[in-house]
């Protein structure tokens, strides 16, 4: 009579194959992190956008502390943007009207392509479309910012302070230009 197989509990713990795929699992999140990482720090926004929260705590601290003692203080809102420079405009125009325009053509390419699945499909001519017009008025709008820049109406200023249209302002580095840009205004209940 055969005797029964005991099971070696070093050898036979049947995670030979789990652990190098948890391994392997581990070093590619890790590698995808270490690379998110040094894309967020080859865009400056990210570095912006901190200091932006930095001071708009500062000033929130300093406007609720001078608020108790009596005072108004009033200073630069960081949150608003600021034009671009003309050349900025200019070349983005370039490039969204030539995305509109290979989108358009990519569209139209599907629809007459004989050898392709989408042939004579009426969706390929309006994405194309579509695509274009989108990609084209945002040119237009860019080449308008571009030629009319900071002479524009008053809308024109709200849209750029407040979308991607503008850049982000970075608040002053030294404590003595964001003290500097800070103001009182007048004290409470007391006549001047």
């Amino acid at each position: 009579m055969p005797e029964a197989r005991r099971t070696d509990p070093v050898r036979d713990d049947e995670l030979g194959v789990f652990v190098p795929a948890l391994m392997g699992v581990g070093v590619i999140v890790s590698g995808v992190l270490v690379l998110a990482d040094w894309v967020t720090h080859l865009l400056p926004n990210g570095r912006v956008r901190r200091r932006q929260r930095l001071a708009t705590g500062a000033k929130g601290l300093v406007v609720s502390v001078a608020g108790a003692a009596g005072v108004d203080v009033v200073g630069p809102d960081y949150e608003i943007r600021e034009w671009r420079p003309r050349l900025v405009y200019l070349g983005a125009t370039v490039v969204f009207a030539a995305v509109g325009g290979g989108a358009l053509a990519a569209g139209l390419i599907a629809y007459n392509d004989e050898a392709g699945l989408l042939y004579r499909n009426p969706w390929m001519v309006g994405l194309g479309v579509g695509a274009a017009a989108v990609f084209g008025l945002l040119a237009l709008q860019l080449l308008f910012f571009g030629i009319v820049h900071r002479r524009s109406f008053r809308a024109a200023h709200v849209l750029v302070e407040t979308t991607w249209f503008g850049r982000l302002k970075p608040p002053p580095d030294a404590p003595g230009e964001f003290a500097r840009s800070l103001r009182v205004v007048k004290p409470k209940g007391k006549k001047r």
